[in-house]
């Protein structure tokens, strides 16, 4: 019984050698149908492409700004915050587009469009209200400690809106 034992454990042994080939790991999840990722330009920009200029809608499709800080709230700005944009209709509340933007420098130019829907096929039509928000934690879901700011009633192809950062949540 003995022999057996060890002429099995040898087998065992010689099969864990680093000579075989390893099992391919598994297909990542196949992404749920319609859903795409949410826009983060500043963690994968293209080569040539700056943090300040990211890859942006046609001329004419949707919203362009600045996003500013209010002078009183300068010093709360958290290092290494996350900056959200997030478009919702100004009718249904429903979420229409999301940017994310990692690597930015405020006084922020930004643009928004049909291009950012998190859902396949989401319209991008007005009135909008577009939020801009300064994450903390860098998460999508806001906490205490983001500063946010606030468009209503903007026009879905509205050019030069500001949006002041100038609520701090708590």
């Amino acid at each position: 019984m003995r022999a057996g034992f060890l002429l099995l454990a040898a087998l065992v042994l010689s099969s864990c050698g680093g000579d075989e080939p390893r099992e391919a790991p598994p297909p990542p999840p196949a992404k749920a149908a319609g859903i795409r990722p949410l826009t983060a330009h500043g963690e994968e920009a293209p080569s040539g492409e700056s943090p300040q200029s990211p890859a942006l809608a046609p001329a004419g499709e949707g919203v362009s700004g600045t996003v500013e800080v209010a002078p009183g709230l300068k010093t709360l700005v958290p290092p290494r915050a996350v900056l959200f944009l997030i478009a919702r209709s100004a009718e249904t509340h429903q979420i229409v587009a999301v940017r994310k933007e990692v690597e930015f420098v405020l006084p922020f130019s930004f643009q928004i469009s049909g291009r950012d829907a998190m859902m396949e096929g989401t319209s991008f039509s007005g009135p909008l209200e577009i939020t801009a928000r300064l994450s903390k934690t860098g998460e999508a879901l806001p906490s205490a400690g983001d500063i946010e700011g606030v468009a209503r009633g903007v026009a879905p192809n509205a050019r030069g809106l500001v949006i002041t950062l100038d609520a701090l949540r708590r």
